[in-house]
């Protein structure tokens, strides 16, 4: 979950979708049950060589208390053909003390190619702050990536352990990441939910009770996606927040798919869900909200965002992953900052443009055997003024008969996800 400040009122928003369903196809015997902790997009624009007595160290944030490091991976290759030289890894912890260490040979874990390398540690307990830093005396570049920077990017030496002035003259320090990732675990969520096929009348809705159990008491939150059992697509989704060790959600689905229409255009299935949270006087205008993408011209690049919607599938805001502001309605901004004109503000606030912005709105397929991916519909040309909500409105429609999927997932503080699913069988009243 992500929050950001609108005129002065906090507001939480949904967690991003991706990640979520990553989660939850992911296999737990291939995963391990193993949570990764990562700050790059995984595509290396380059690779740095820091050698002795240097290393590249990156800043992690533990999930949750006593969260247990397992593994660490590098995104790396080596820089000559050396297979005797050797690599040494090092956990610190929040005052840079040592915590843990690994030294074995480069050779053995990469290659003449970038490819990501998977190390075993110790395990060890961390809490809040901790880095990994890797020190490449094997001369192993380390890939880099500089297209979404975090700021955790570091460099380290030992002996005294320190964080060193940043002096690498190819790239800037607020501009690079570090392909460095940790990997570790706590103890997952159990769930109970009935597996056997509900039956429900079309004019009716699906409604059945979870409860979820965690042993470590740091529940998080419970997400329905109802699936079109037969496609795969997601055609609805609901999120609530959970917290301590027990909890008993009641689950319901009111038999209906998710469509956003504007002028000229219905898309549908369209991936959205209700607003985590909202500030009150705000609620019922950002009551609702759907991952998309902003072109603000064309040939510019596509910014991650969320789109927002009222209880009546007005279109109130658009905010984009950063937590920027690109838009907000006259109905938001008379109620958070009532002492502005909305003339003003549009003009010196908007940044969507009338006749070239445009909208991308997710659908997602979810495969038992290549599980989820995600395409956008035909993107929304922003041809209308946003003093009338760009004629762009979240709409739902009634589910046909026939057979649907529900799948739960319970989330903790720790980023695990278990998953239930459920059949669900429409049938005529």
């Amino acid at each position: 979950m992500w929050s950001y400040v609108l005129f002065g009122v906090r507001v939480i928003a949904a967690r991003r979708y991706i990640i979520v369903f990553l989660i939850l196809i992911c296999p737990s015997a291939f995963c391990q049950n193993l949570v990764t902790l990562a700050y790059d997009d995984g595509v290396a624009e380059d690779g740095l060589w820091m050698g002795d007595p240097r290393g590249h160290a990156v800043l992690f944030t533990a999930p949750c208390e006593n969260w247990t490091l397992s593994q660490i991976s590098v995104y790396g290759k080596l820089v000559f053909d050396d297979s005797s030289g050797i690599f040494v890894a090092e956990i610190w912890d929040d005052n840079l003390n040592l915590i843990a260490k690994v030294t074995d040979k480069s050779g053995s874990f990469f290659g003449e190619d970038l490819d990501w390398a998977l190390v075993d540690v110790p395990d060890v307990k961390v809490s809040r702050n901790f880095s990994v830093t890797f020190y490449e005396f094997g001369e192993v570049y380390v890939g880099t990536d500089l297209s979404s920077p975090s700021g955790r990017s570091l460099i380290a030496a030992r002996n005294p352990n320190q964080i060193q002035e940043w002096n690498v003259a190819a790239y800037e320090q607020s501009q690079t990441d570090w392909m460095i990732r940790a990997h570790g675990h706590s103890p997952p969520p159990t769930i109970s939910l009935d597996s056997s096929p509900l039956l429900v009348e079309l004019e009716g809705s699906a409604t059945m009770d979870l409860d979820a159990y965690d042993p470590d008491a740091n529940l998080k939150r419970s997400t329905i996606y109802v699936l079109n059992n037969e496609t795969g697509e997601v055609i609805w989704s609901e999120i609530a927040t959970l917290e301590g060790d027990n909890a008993t959600v009641h689950l319901s689905w009111p038999l209906e798919i998710y469509q956003i229409s504007s002028d000229d255009q219905s898309l549908m299935p369209a991936l959205a869900s209700n607003s985590i949270d909202p500030s009150e006087n705000v609620s019922q205008y950002m009551a609702f909200s759907a991952p998309c993408a902003i072109q603000l011209e064309q040939n510019d690049s596509l910014i991650q965002a969320l789109a927002y919607f009222g209880m009546d599938g007005k279109f109130n805001a658009l905010i984009d992953n950063s937590g920027y502001i690109h838009y907000v309605s006259q109905e938001v901004l008379k109620v958070a900052r009532p002492d502005l004109d909305y003339m003003s503000y549009m003009a010196s606030n908007i940044t969507l443009i009338k006749d070239k912005t445009r909208i991308g709105f997710y659908r997602m397929n979810i495969s038992e055997t290549k599980g989820p991916s995600l395409e956008f519909h035909q993107p929304i040309l922003l041809s209308k003024s946003p003093l009338f909500n760009y004629k762009i409105e979240l709409e739902t429609i009634k589910a046909d008969l026939g057979d649907y999927l529900l799948m739960v997932v319970v989330e903790d503080e720790a980023q695990n996800a278990v998953a239930g699913r459920r059949i669900v069988n429409v049938k005529p009243t």
